[in-house]
């Protein structure tokens, strides 16, 4: 199963009339743009990606030319010590003590190239695939940080519903209050009756006194997470998110592209290169050196400067048992690598199922809790109407407005949990951040602030409501 999307207006989600003049319209995409441009989790995951991509400029430096200055000038109260000596031809030399034995000029100029490091050319091998692990970790943290936007964007929206329903209780428990107030005074109920009514107003008040302060800490947190400052005000758009419909497709397919098992999948082939760079020790390197040397005018009396070229061969014979040992570790963290990887694949297709299965269900729920809150809501009318016509009871208005409000916020709940677990599902599968936002290329905005992987707050529940 897979899921297509469409940002169309859905949810019948209750929300604001029309933003003030001081709030800011902000979409979901525009939400998770920000966070992806600027924020601190995004901007790591940038940099570790651009860490790689150097690794892998310096690995290919190897095969690349390097040349050198070096110098030996100085002074030294020995410097005009002379040896005399007799060559074998009867020539008198003449040599500085200061210098003798010395192979570098005071001034030396190298070019060298390396021409055969087959263990070299397996590192460079290594980090190429290591700079493509870099750009699919950081394709990975978008995915999160794009998971975590939605949710505190979704948590956002849900509080704003759960205020304006305390709302819609809290006049329609103050009418009873006051209704409950005159039937005691006409004699019509007793007592307990009358502070069974206060109760629950009283109730009421205090748990949506907590819920708009969880509000408040939603907004706090939702704008911590685009970067925004507590005293910004928003007016979130539920039209903005996103709507799932059914398409039959191929999910194993699609799971080959998920981040996750992009890297693991990486990580197989950098272990078999680790393997090849292992057997590569027992190869010889071949280097080429081309030189100048000044050797200054004390040094010799019978030639002052040197040109050189040689080739730098060395073959190795005995190593202690050193590339033996070191192939042995590399095939089995090859190994360790396929095994992750099969592990990996296997979980995230029994995770992909579960998610389908949930959702098939989730999306089913929010229309039938919201006929059971239509319901809920015309049973507390109708026991309104007997209570005013002496054919029920106060007690019997209470408990319906004590089952309306847990109906209508498990309708509220059921709406923006599927929204959840559809994008928990398109996590999954690797492609969350392109539906949402689209490319990185697409991606402006604010900065990111807080731990991305933080859970977004949870919605306080009454006595009665569904865990």
């Amino acid at each position: 199963m897979a899921w297509g999307v469409a940002f169309v207006l859905s949810l019948g989600v209750h929300a604001s009339a029309s933003a003030s003049a001081s709030e800011q319209l902000l979409s979901l995409a525009e939400a998770a743009s920000r966070a992806l441009a600027d924020g601190p989790d995004a901007r790591i995951a940038s940099l570790e990606a651009g860490q790689a991509e150097d690794a892998l400029a310096e690995a290919r430096s190897a095969y690349l030319p390097r040349a050198s200055i070096s110098s030996q000038a100085g002074y030294s109260n020995r410097l005009d010590e002379r040896l005399r000596t007799v060559d074998r031809d009867g020539r008198e030399r003449t040599y500085g003590l200061s210098s003798l034995g010395s192979d570098q000029g005071w001034f030396n100029f190298y070019i060298d190239q390396l021409l055969f490091d087959l263990q070299t050319w397996r590192g460079m091998e290594r980090a190429e695939l290591s700079a493509e692990a870099g750009r699919v970790a950081e394709a990975e943290k978008r995915e999160a940080i794009t998971l975590d936007v939605l949710r505190r964007y979704v948590e956002a929206l849900r509080f704003d519903e759960i205020v304006t329903l305390d709302e819609r209780r809290l006049a329609a428990a103050e009418r009873l209050d006051a209704r409950a107030a005159s039937l005691l005074t006409a004699g019509r109920i007793v007592a307990s009756d009358r502070e069974e009514a206060a109760l629950a107003l009283e109730t009421l008040r205090m748990r949506a006194s907590e819920r708009a302060g969880a509000r408040a800490g939603a907004r706090r947190a939702l704008a911590n997470a685009i970067g925004g400052t507590p005293g910004d005000t928003w007016h979130l758009e539920p039209e903005s998110l996103p709507v799932v419909a059914h398409v039959a497709t191929d999910a194993d397919a699609e799971l080959a592209t998920a981040p996750e098992l992009q890297l693991l999948s990486l990580r197989k082939r950098m272990e078999d290169v680790n393997v090849a760079a292992a057997r590569a020790g027992r190869y010889p390197t071949v280097g080429l050196r081309a030189g100048y040397s000044n050797y200054g005018a004390r040094r010799y009396d019978n030639f002052p400067d040197e040109l050189s070229v040689g080739v730098d061969l060395t073959v190795p014979l005995f190593d202690g048992f050193k590339a033996r040992n070191a192939i042995e570790g590399a095939l089995k963290g090859a190994e360790i690598a396929r095994l992750r990887y099969a592990s990996m694949l296997e979980r995230k297709r029994d995770r992909v199922r579960e998610l389908e299965r949930e959702l098939a269900v989730g999306m089913q729920r929010p229309s039938l809790a919201a006929r059971q809150a239509a319901v809920a809501e015309e049973r507390l009318r109708l026991a309104e109407v007997r209570l005013q016509s002496d054919r029920g009871t106060l007690s019997d208005v209470v408990a319906a407005s004590i089952g309306w409000g847990r109906e209508a916020r498990a309708a509220v709940d059921a709406r923006f949990d599927a929204v959840v677990m559809w994008a928990t599902l398109q996590r999954e599968l690797g492609r969350l951040s392109a539906v949402i936002v689209g490319t990185p290329e697409d991606v402006t905005g604010g900065a990111l602030q807080g731990d991305a992987h933080a859970p977004a707050a949870e919605a306080p529940r009454e006595d009665g409501d569904r865990p």
